[in-house]
């Protein structure tokens, strides 16, 4: 009965490690962040072009262009309305 026991509780341990354990990104502090900064930005779809330095990133729209500096702590500024040349994708959220 006692080796019973002992394998639940161990089971019960293993477990709550795996499963129990934050996913990525997930802290409170990141959490409180993301959620002082998001802003619904719809799905209106009016791409621009952001850069900071040489580096140009292509977003949905500006709304996505804010909620992505906040939580990023970063200062991207438009520098042309629709997505920014050489493709690369956009980011929409």
């Amino acid at each position: 009965m006692k080796l019973y026991l002992v394998l639940l509780v161990v089971l019960v341990a293993v477990l709550s490690t795996i499963y129990g354990a934050p996913s990525k990104g997930s802290t409170k502090a990141s959490l409180k962040k993301k959620a002082t900064c998001t802003k619904e930005c719809g799905e209106t779809y009016k791409p621009v072009c952001a850069s900071e330095g040489d580096r140009k990133i292509s977003f949905g729209s500006e709304c996505v262009l804010s909620n992505y500096n906040c939580e990023n702590q970063k200062n991207l500024r438009v520098v042309s309305q629709g997505e920014c040349p050489g493709g690369g994708g956009v980011r929409l959220s």
